[in-house]
């Protein structure tokens, strides 16, 4: 009995679900480290504490989605992560069938959040006042 039920539950759910979920670990790293990372992206709670080196979670659905550092003397910077299908999105062609490609879409697991991985070298803020020499 447990056979068909199994068969049945990975038939009804989309293969992007089951395989990566609806939210993507970001690995964040900056040179130099221990940079203030924000995330906005969905409604992940990711701690407000968090500095780099860190992994923060983010949303897969969102049409808007970037991570923000900051550190004291450097320029804040912006990472923004673009959307794009997911190779497993069309696994549901062979298992999930239409009902797959249903919930994949509804809940945002067709995506894959590019880049996968954010290291940002900072820059330092410009701290002369055109002084002359």
């Amino acid at each position: 009995m447990r056979k068909p039920v199994s068969l049945l539950l990975l038939l009804c759910l989309g293969c992007a679900s089951i395989v990566h979920q609806t939210t993507q670990q970001v690995p964040v790293t900056s040179d130099p480290p221990g940079a203030a990372i924000t995330v906005a992206c969905g409604d992940v709670h990711n701690d407000p504490k968090l500095v780099t080196p860190a992994t923060v979670t983010v949303h897969r659905k969102p049409a808007s989605c970037a991570i923000s550092l900051a550190k004291e003397g450097f320029k804040a910077e912006e990472v923004r992560l673009d959307k794009q299908m997911s190779g497993w999105y069309l696994g549901n062609i062979l298992i999930g069938g239409i009902i797959g490609l249903i919930v994949d879409a509804a809940n945002g697991a067709m995506f894959d959040r590019k880049p996968n991985k954010v290291d940002v070298k900072l820059t330092p803020a410009d701290s002369t006042q055109g002084g002359s020499r």
